[in-house]
């Protein structure tokens, strides 16, 4: 199979060095949230239109997934109710996603979050095995918000939960590819017999005085593929990332996502561009991570932010890299501005989301959530397995390797032998779409 990140380079070198670098300083999120929910409650594919009006079609050879299928399109509320003391649920087809309408839901005025349920299967649950679901959701009234769906698979003491923060975009439709989080007894859970399902949205600041308001439209199901994946994402172009991350997954056969402030090539402790072309030639991918300094990308001015976005992407073009279409956001927060630039000027879209992610996934207006791959190791490994099992694409960002303040380089490489002994691929994004993933 041809690489694309497999090319022939220009072989003009050009250095760039700025005083005040973006760095990931300061940046938000943190996957310490493993908690479920449900404590708190006793594209492309084969014709099937997958929302904005977009019908698209499956590419990728005789081995790429059939098409996304609509699951829910909440044409009718009627199968649905808010669940009790949490919220209300109304239809609004002034606000839609897909289709006439969207479901429209407001928290409680007591827990601030909202939930609805639909519970009416009967004799016929709804199965979703050797399925992943794919939503639509827009918050109204919180920047930062959690977004969930729980599957009880068949009952409350076997939930499967598929919970994903989103910093931003605040008043726009995202689609987000649910991975799963957390699951209950494991062992006995049957996702062919699901006889309830639970879409919960609270904001992340458990102090908040505001009930959240937010909708969820075109909840679709993907087949999933043979097997699960694992991506190793590194931000801000180190200089570590070459001589300790790239050597050690080297010797593994693993290729990585390398998110490079182009202003940073060639100064010290970054990596230079015959670091970059070599790892390249070695299947990884080199994305854009605009340097932001000190101001996160969503206070800056729209036309700001778009020209730090086109700059770190002509870099990259110009010096023959392939991943200039895609962005990892920096400082992790996405802005409607930022959201939007990031939809016209890139193929995808990076940023913390907690969770792993549906596969194949979906495309338009979506934003690929990525996990810390320096937090707590059973928190890791445990997304490690959740892709492995459910079949689903588990990033994890690390930043420097080794060294004070980096991930220590044993570490590092206990997380590499725990992937190479599960049953899933390490992928780039190159890889995703050259296997059809990217629909």
């Amino acid at each position: 199979m041809r690489r694309q990140t497999r090319r022939t380079f220009l072989t003009t070198v050009g250095a760039a060095g700025t005083a005040g670098l973006a760095g990931c300083s300061g940046v938000i999120g943190n996957d310490s949230d493993n908690s479920s929910t449900t404590s708190s409650t006793n594209g492309k594919g084969n014709g099937t239109n997958t929302g904005g009006g977009e019908e698209t079609t499956t590419e990728g050879g005789n081995d790429a997934p059939a098409g996304p299928q609509t699951f829910e399109g909440f044409e009718k509320l009627g199968p649905w109710s808010a669940v009790d003391g949490q919220g209300s649920l109304k239809k609004s087809t002034k606000v839609k996603y897909e289709g006439s309408q969207s479901a429209h839901i407001v928290g409680s005025k007591q827990t601030k979050q909202g939930m609805i349920h639909r519970v009416n299967f009967g004799d016929n649950p709804a199965d979703f095995s050797g399925k992943n679901l794919s939503l639509a959701f827009k918050c109204t009234s919180h920047d930062f918000v959690k977004i969930a769906v729980q599957l009880y698979a068949p009952d409350r003491g076997h939930i499967v939960e598929m919970k994903r923060t989103l910093y931003g975009p605040k008043g726009k439709w995202v689609r987000v590819n649910l991975g799963v989080t957390s699951e209950m007894d494991p062992k006995k859970i049957d996702l062919s017999k699901v006889y309830e399902l639970r879409i919960i949205g609270r904001s992340t600041d458990p102090n908040t005085q505001k009930p959240i308001e937010f909708y969820v439209d075109d909840l679709k199901t993907v087949p999933a593929p043979d097997k699960g994946m694992v991506m190793l994402t590194f931000d801000d172009g180190l200089e570590s990332q070459y001589t300790k991350a790239y050597k050690t997954m080297k010797k593994y056969g693993f290729s990585g996502v390398d998110a490079i402030i182009s202003d940073a090539v060639f100064d010290d402790g970054f990596l230079n561009r015959t670091q970059m072309n070599e790892m390249v030639n070695d299947g990884w991918d080199m994305i854009c991570h605009p340097n932001t300094q000190a101001t996160p990308m969503d206070k800056r001015p729209k036309k700001e932010q778009e020209k730090l976005m086109k700059e770190c992407q002509q870099w990259l073009k110009k010096y023959g890299y392939d991943g200039h279409k895609y962005m990892a956001v920096p400082k992790n927060v996405v802005g409607p501005n930022t959201f939007d630039l990031a939809q016209k000027h890139f193929d995808l879209t990076l940023s913390f989301g907690a969770s792993p992610n549906a596969l194949p996934a979906i495309q338009k207006n979506t934003i690929i959530s990525r996990m810390y791959g320096q937090g707590d190791l059973k928190n890791v490994k445990q997304k490690i397995d959740h892709a492995a099992k459910y079949k689903q694409l588990s990033p994890l960002l690390f930043h420097k390797i080794g060294g004070e303040n980096g991930v220590p380089e044993k570490r590092f490489e206990n997380i590499l032998k725990y992937i190479k002994n599960k049953n899933v691929e390490v992928v780039t994004i190159s890889d995703l779409e050259e296997k059809g993933m990217l629909i």
